[in-house]
């Protein structure tokens, strides 16, 4: 059964989540790209007192996930949060120059491809820009400025305006909202809208209602908007100049309200402005409204309107200069039926959802195809190995022993006998690399080294042409030695050179070793829950120091015997993996579905050298030896060499590799 073709998972970063045009888009994005081609997930960094809650709960009603939990962390911690999140998504986006984003990336050694959105010419300007797959600017200052920061790949700065839904606004809502706002038919109601901050000059159209009124008597003045977080002392000066100009009945403060479209359908006059910000969302959502804006030249705001034709430019910081034009305007029915419509239209051709979104999902498929498929580089000499178990552990004492019976799992199959027939059956199913074992309890014995247990599997494996990854501690040890105290880890540091000796001089092949195996999984066996030999409670931590510890000595003389050897670490580093082996009939789906994984895994870009299959043989339970049926081969030799497993040899014929 083919598997259905999973949507791409898009994560998007934000410094902090408020209200805004990113904020709007990554709604509008969620409210319509497909959900079965596209999941949409949230993550926000901070939060500070004050800032709204709103976005958070438009976008969870569309189901979408806030993840909120950076909220309590530190950078520090924050940083290590997305290092650990990122990788589950096939593109992330960060918007407002997210400052956690490159640390978290610089981490990872496969990241998913990154576009940065900005509203602000400062943010394109800001941070590195090397792991930057595209930089998306809301209008042209603030592409060229992302241009200008990535030398060699200017065509990777793009421009993508913020989108409306027009769907959104309805004039029919005017008159209900005029009526709940207290506002009647001959008033002329002049709206500012967005969050209080410096940058806006929210007085500057203070200073014009006031200049207004002292000859218009019908217009009333509407800013829509609370205290931003960073400077929530301005909105009470904003207030405050309010009182002082005598305009407490003439200027209406909202705060924050839901119905910004609504709000928009009842006024007749739109009014913008801002200093050094990019391109006002809220200007295309006025036009959406099909108002009339009096606006400041800023930056994308030139973009939108077009003077004297779909809105009114006046200069920076000149009240006098925005009054006059409310009062052109307050008179002229008709001039603000003019360009509203004007402007109407420009939303429709440039800004609405129809316009935007095709941009957006080009954008998608464009990174998507820039990341190459993986694939082995042939450091193994087959892509599916063998693991030979070769667990050589103590199991915990039964009533009546002083110690518990050894474990010996090479043994228990005849491995070691049949090594030569085992290496050249697989071969002769496609695999040419296997993990296989040194047993330290065998090899060391009153101070010296017996190699009669593996010597003739070396042999083997150089007759054979066999690749082996060679175990060096499998959870089992010699007797005489204690595994917590100083003189475990140099014994075992020994017995690796002396191992890595014993290779170097009899095999050609440049060799590869698995110092401790699982060092997580013994860790926590052996020290915490006390299933496995030493059967520890509590001191999980302190045993993974030691085999840690043991690991790297280990590493470090077998380097100084042979400069040429490579290492394998089995030790899970993924989130969710699938069981490394399974029983009976179930076995050749489960290789099946392994296989897929690998190869969708390579498709997206993951480096994947091999699968190993583990354990290749049948063997009996560590804990009450029954057969335990989940290898390719039997457990059993006969004449001509192990029976294989029918279901799974099959799946493995149709295997990646």
């Amino acid at each position: 059964m083919t598997p259905e073709p999973q949507p791409v998972r898009i994560l998007f970063v934000f410094a902090w989540l408020v209200v805004g045009g990113e904020e709007t888009e990554v709604r509008l994005l969620a409210a319509n790209l497909d959900p079965k081609l596209y999941r949409i997930d949230v993550v926000a960094c901070f939060r500070k007192p004050g800032m709204p809650e709103q976005t958070h709960e438009q976008l969870r009603a569309l189901g979408v996930d806030v993840d909120t939990t950076p909220y309590d962390l530190s950078f520090e911690d924050t940083v290590g949060y997305l290092a650990g999140k990122v990788p589950g998504y096939d593109i992330v986006v960060s918007s407002q120059n997210v400052a956690d984003i490159y640390p978290a990336l610089e981490r990872l050694h496969l990241r998913p491809p990154l576009i940065e959105h900005g509203g602000l010419v400062s943010e394109a300007e800001a941070g590195p820009k090397h792991l930057t797959s595209r930089y998306v600017g809301v209008c042209r200052s603030i592409r060229d400025a992302a241009a200008s920061r990535m030398p060699g790949r200017e065509q990777h700065a793009l421009e993508i305006p913020s989108m409306v839904d027009l769907s959104e606004f309805n004039s029919a809502n005017r008159s209900v909202m005029r009526s709940k706002l207290g506002f009647r038919d001959e008033q002329v109601v002049i709206g500012w809208v967005g969050r209080l901050d410096p940058k806006k000059n929210v007085e500057d159209f203070i200073h014009a209602a006031a200049l207004v009124v002292r000859d218009n008597a019908h217009a009333q003045f509407v800013i829509v908007g609370g205290p931003d977080a960073f400077m929530p002392d301005y909105a009470d000066h904003l207030k405050d100049l309010t009182r002082r100009l005598g305009l407490a009945d003439r200027v209406t403060f909202l705060g924050d309200r839901k119905d910004v479209a609504e709000l928009l359908s009842a006024f007749d006059i739109f009014v913008w402005l801002s200093r050094g910000e990019g391109m006002p969302h809220v200007i295309a959502e006025a036009g959406a409204a099909a108002l009339p804006v009096i606006a400041t030249p800023d930056n994308g705001a030139q973009q939108q309107i077009d003077d004297q034709v779909s809105g009114l430019f006046v200069p920076y910081n000149d009240p006098a200069a925005v009054a006059d034009k409310i009062r052109l305007l307050a008179g002229d029915e008709g001039f603000r039926r003019s360009l509203g419509q004007a402007l109407r239209r420009k939303v429709e051709a440039s800004y609405s959802i129809e316009a935007v979104l095709p941009q957006w999902t080009q954008l998608f498929s464009d990174v998507l195809a820039e990341k190459s498929p993986q694939g082995p580089t042939g450091i193994f000499k087959s892509f599916l190995m063998g693991g030979f178990e070769c667990s050589t552990h103590r199991l915990r004492p039964a009533d009546g022993e002083t110690t518990g019976r050894r474990l010996d799992m090479i043994a228990a199959i005849e491995h070691d006998r049949f090594a030569e027939q085992d290496y050249r059956q697989l071969a002769g199913l496609g695999i040419r690399t296997v993990r296989d074992g040194f047993r330290w309890h065998l090899i060391e014995k009153s101070g010296t080294y017996d190699w009669s247990s593996v010597l003739p599997m070396i042999e083997a494996a150089q007759k054979t042409g066999t690749q082996v990854i060679w175990d060096l501690l499998h959870y089992g040890w010699p007797d005489d030695l204690d595994i917590w105290s100083p003189q475990f880890v140099d014994r075992f540091a020994a017995f690796a050179g002396a191992c890595a000796r014993l290779v170097r001089d009899n095999t050609s092949e440049v060799p590869f070793y698995c110092p401790v195996n699982e060092i997580s999984f013994f860790s926590w066996g052996g020290g915490d829950a006390a299933y496995l030999n030493p059967f520890a409670r509590g001191r999980g931590f302190e045993l993974k120091v030691q085999l840690a510890r043991a690991a790297i000595a280990a590493m470090e003389e077998i380097l100084s015997v042979d400069p040429r050897a490579r290492f394998v670490h089995c030790d899970p580093v993924i989130n969710v993996v699938a069981e490394t082996g399974i029983e009976d009939e179930r076995r050749g789906p489960w290789y099946r579905y392994v296989s897929d994984q690998a190869k969708r895994a390579m498709q997206s870009g993951v480096p994947f050298e091999g699968i190993c299959l583990y354990p290749i043989a049948n063997h009996p339970g560590w804990d009450d030896g029954r057969a335990c049926q989940n290898g390719l081969l039997a457990s059993s030799v006969s004449l001509g060499g192990r029976a294989v497993d029918p279901g799974l040899s099959s799946a493995i014929q149709g295997s990646v590799g």
